[in-house]
């Protein structure tokens, strides 16, 4: 006999102890305790997992489940771990546990696009760029008869792109191009369902600068020098394009920064105390997707900035400025900086220092949950020049500040491979890219050759699969040539972990 807690409902109704309790907590007002013996399951066998949600006299929903009858009777419930998951401490880890769980699930979300109105951007002042343009907007006529290309109007009326020769030879109607200009997207917000770019990181910040706010997926083609945001190949559209446009992609949604510059005005006296009140005042809003930089701009003094956290203040910089970047701009300004390289899906904010003149201010990165704000000190000798993306520069009077918080707008680009971050800083920064240490095998005898590499094989623990297993049984202790090795190893389909020389 064993004995096992029962969760008996005032109506008779018996609940298994077995629970599984949901984020909220359950109506135990007619559930009272009791003890009850059960004869031991005289099987030991697994029973077939079922699930059964109760929902009737709750306000959650608790999920109770069959395990097999070992595990059952090992695990007795235990009636404080059961009180302790409804304290409020345990219900907000649970719910943060959940929500870590939820935004691991909305990054490796995959969704279709139905494009009807496609976007495309190029570098300006490339003409070769535009005999490219022509070859991919004709192919996306001929292929896609669904979609409407819009260009920039800049390219209306031009000779080298030449529209209507493009019209004539996919045979398609001209209305099939049209054009867009700045005005045309603030009035259309959410009209785009695709933008395709072809430049370099600068044409992706450019898209990311006319859509301050809703932004629709970015297929980005490296048409530029570096490109850490491009990483689709333009030879290769023919093939990736259809599967972008028939098939779920998956984005990465790349958080951006909401700056607010605030300038401080003239104090106003409060007639019925007299003190003195500071007032700032809103003049621009901007959301940045690599870094917003604070500098000392051409003034030869040394800027003095404070760094508030939450209206906290955290330090006072003197520096030649402040780099605030999110995690796509880790690998742009701020990495020249000294900063740290960030992952793109984490959600962080990354302070880096320029220049500072103290050995101890390091690069820190916070939460994107953090406000922070960057203002000029009352004590500054000079103004400090603001820079949103490298553009729209604003000077900076003592007073004046900048609120920096995550932005609710992200900038999605349509992912090419799940390492794309990775191949991107190998390829364009040579990350931890090093010549390895060398055998000094080519020194040996050809006697010493075979059995350095007969041992070689049966000492290395790295590779235990049965092909490698196999081929150090046929070799056993007999004498082989090196081509008789070679072909062992061919046959096994084993990457050679040794370099012979002739």
């Amino acid at each position: 006999m064993k004995r096992s807690l029962e969760l008996i409902k005032k109506d008779g109704d018996v609940v298994s102890p077995d629970l599984k309790l949901a984020r909220t907590k359950p109506d135990t007002s007619d559930i009272k305790l009791k003890w009850k013996l059960y004869d031991e399951p005289k099987s030991t066998d697994i029973i077939e997992s079922k699930t059964k949600k109760i929902t009737d006299g709750y306000d959650g929903c608790i999920e109770v489940s069959r395990r097999d009858s070992k595990s059952t009777s090992k695990s007795m419930p235990n009636v404080s771990e059961m009180k302790a998951s409804f304290k409020p401490h345990f219900k907000y880890a649970s719910h943060a546990y959940g929500l870590r769980m939820m935004s691991k699930k909305i990054f490796n979300t995959r969704v279709e696009l139905d494009v009807e109105n496609l976007m495309i951007v190029i570098k300006q002042n490339e003409v070769s760029l535009i005999y490219l343009m022509r070859e991919l907007v004709e192919w996306l006529l001929i292929n896609f008869p669904s979609i409407t290309i819009y260009l920039d109007e800049a390219l209306k009326g031009s000779k080298t792109f030449d529209a209507e020769d493009i019209c004539t030879d996919s045979k398609c109607s001209a209305k099939r191009i049209s054009y867009w200009n700045q005005e045309f997207l603030d009035n259309n917000v959410g009209f785009f369902d695709l933008v395709m770019t072809l430049g370099g990181d600068g044409t992706v910040l450019y898209v990311s600068s006319i859509f301050q706010k809703h932004t629709p997926p970015i297929v980005s083609f490296a048409l530029g020098s570096l490109g850490f945001l491009t990483n689709f190949k333009f030879e290769h559209f023919r093939k990736d394009l259809p599967l972008i446009l028939n098939n779920k992609i998956k984005t990465n949604l790349r958080m951006r920064l909401e700056c607010k510059v605030f300038r401080r005005r003239d104090p106003v006296v409060n007639p019925e105390t007299g003190k003195k009140i500071f007032v700032s005042e809103l003049i621009s809003e901007h959301h940045v997707l690599n870094e917003l930089t604070v500098d000392r701009g051409s003034s030869p003094f040394i800027s003095m900035l404070e760094l508030y956290g939450d209206s906290s203040l955290f330090t006072v910089a003197q520096a030649d400025g402040l780099i605030v970047s999110t995690p796509t701009g880790s690998t742009a300004y701020s990495l020249s900086a000294g900063g740290s390289l960030v992952y793109p899906s984490v959600n962080a904010i990354a302070v880096t220092p320029i220049c500072p003149h103290t050995l101890s201010f390091r690069p820190i990165i916070l939460p994107d949950s953090m406000n922070l704000k960057v203002r000029v000190s009352l004590k500054s000798r000079a103004t400090a020049w603001a820079a949103f993306d490298g553009k729209n520069k604003v000077e900076l009077q003592p007073g004046d500040y900048i609120s920096i918080a995550a932005s609710p707008y992200a900038f999605p680009t349509v992912e090419s491979s799940s390492s794309e971050f990775i191949d991107s800083i190998g390829r364009t920064l040579n990350w931890n890219v090093r010549e390895e240490q060398k055998s000094f095998t080519h020194m040996l005898s050809q006697k010493n050759k075979e059995k350095f590499a007969i041992e070689s094989y049966k000492m290395d623990d790295s590779d235990s699969s049965v092909e490698e297993l196999e081929v150090n049984e046929k070799i056993g202790d007999e004498k082989l040539d090196m081509d008789k090795i070679e072909s062992l190893l061919d046959q096994a389909d084993i990457k050679e972990k040794v370099h012979f020389s002739d």
